[in-house]
């Protein structure tokens, strides 16, 4: 009975998740801020940078937080679900995953818009990633704000800024960071990852990659786009004069 409790909270998780993700931020500031639909121009991406370019930088940059907060609420909330139950840490970090993936199928793939392709998911799986490796904030945003000042090109500057993720999860769980972070700041206690299991070490370093892999399948038709627009000068698409060109 207990492990059919799990199933079904499990399960219940996953659906809010989905839904949460679901709520279309893009679209509902292009309405709100200028009458627009946002699937209607520019690229039509229903993201963050879209609106950026189309709306205004603040609206833009409230969509990114709003669509980064759905992807943190969703696994939240999907903890707090799954937890009722009081499963194995292992299992709940699984559920925790899924409902991270749910939550950007939800975005890219609204319910409340009919099911149609929404965004990418960048923003959304940032917000992920800061609930589950939350250390990673402060790097994530230094490593970003380094790699756009280069390239002045939003996109591949937060993919690239991700790695830390990765990398802190690792360092996390196979050094002694975990153990110095809870001596010189205890009340930082929420950074410590899962319980000493090695397969769940292994599950946060494995897990961003997996879901870094969805809003960047989903970007190669755009890449390419700017490639060519580039004259195939792989120098001339990366780095921009403007943080705004739009090629």
């Amino acid at each position: 009975m207990g492990g059919m409790n799990i199933v079904v909270s499990s399960i219940l998780a996953v659906i809010l998740s989905y839904l949460i993700g679901s709520l279309p931020s893009a679209y509902l500031v292009g309405r709100l801020v200028k009458g627009i639909d946002i699937r209607k121009t520019g690229t039509g991406n229903m993201g963050a940078m879209n609106v950026f370019y189309k709306v205004g930088f603040w609206p833009g940059m409230l969509v990114g937080t709003m669509d980064a907060g759905k992807g943190a609420l969703a696994v939240w909330v999907g903890t707090l679900i799954c937890q009722l139950t009081t499963p194995p840490s292992l299992v709940l970090l699984i559920v925790q995953m899924l409902c991270g993936i749910s939550a950007i199928m939800g975005h890219n793939w609204p319910a409340y818009l009919g099911f149609k392709r929404g965004g990418r998911g960048g923003a959304t799986v940032v917000g992920i990633l800061f609930f589950m490796v939350p250390l990673g904030i402060p790097f994530y945003i230094l490593f970003l704000v380094l790699v756009l000042a280069i390239t002045r090109f939003p996109t591949i500057s937060y993919v690239a800024a991700m790695l830390v993720f990765p990398i802190l999860s690792w360092a996390q769980g196979f050094t002694g960071l975990d153990a110095w972070i809870q001596q010189t700041w205890p009340a930082l206690a929420w950074t410590r990852t899962r319980g000493t299991d090695a397969i769940e070490h292994i599950l946060l370093i494995i897990y961003p990659f997996i879901i870094m892999t969805i809003p960047v399948m989903l970007y190669i038709p755009r890449i390419k786009e700017i490639f060519g627009r580039a004259g195939r000068n792989l120098k001339r698409a990366i780095f921009r004069g403007d943080i705004k060109e739009n090629l």
